[in-house]
């Protein structure tokens, strides 16, 4: 079990690195806190411009907007992780970790279960610094289990149905549609949001409407 940990964590740095030196992964990576930063510290003063000039607040959303940033942390992570597990089998790396020690269980740790493992972690970050509403510590637990689901399908199936990271980045694109839920809690009326109860989404928007 030691050396399993060991194998998966030398796996991880591997894949860490690889991420430091592609652009494109490694903006993705402080995403999540930028966005939050954005969120936190430019709709408060916009909500106050409008509510003096137009007499319009979007204080009624503020909910929607915690959830979206709640629900897109893991989502930039997972995104992260496809492209890993795509460039990775386009090079046939994947193929020479699966005949060695390396494969199996570890490689899958290290490329998916500590990555999710960090995501739930920059969930709760977020949460707990960027959100515009008071949102309860049992909530912000579950909604980040929630949104961390997310990211494992997001991960899983972009790796699965993407050929190479072409396909990848127009798959993460198409991703979007999951938010459709969250959209629905807030602006599909009752009781035709129940429509998109199949997606994660949409029990988030649930717990923090």
């Amino acid at each position: 079990m030691k050396a399993m940990k060991n194998t998966a964590l030398k796996l991880f740095v591997i894949g860490l690195r690889q991420v430091l030196r592609d652009g494109m992964l490694f903006a993705m990576l402080p995403a999540p806190f930028l966005m939050g930063a954005l969120f936190k510290f430019g709709v408060p003063p916009l909500d106050a411009i409008l509510t003096r000039q137009f007499h319009f607040t979007l204080q009624p959303w503020y909910g929607f907007i915690d959830a979206l940033l709640l629900y897109m942390a893991p989502m930039f992570l997972g995104m992260v992780s496809a492209f890993m597990l795509l460039e990775e089998r386009d090079e046939g790396i994947i193929d020479f970790y699966n005949i060695s020690p390396a494969g199996g269980l570890p490689y899958l740790t290290a490329r998916l279960g500590i990555p999710m493992l960090w995501a739930f972690v920059c969930s709760l970050l977020v949460g707990t610094i960027f959100t515009l509403t008071n949102i309860s510590f049992i909530v912000l637990i579950i909604s980040s289990l929630v949104s961390t689901a997310s990211g494992i399908l997001l991960t899983l199936g972009i790796s699965h149905f993407a050929k190479n990271r072409v396909e990848g980045l127009a798959l993460s694109k198409l991703s979007g549609l999951s938010l459709l839920g969250l959209i629905a809690v807030w602006f599909v009326p009752a009781p035709y949001e129940r429509i998109f109860a199949f997606l994660p989404s949409y029990w988030l928007g649930l717990l923090l409407k």
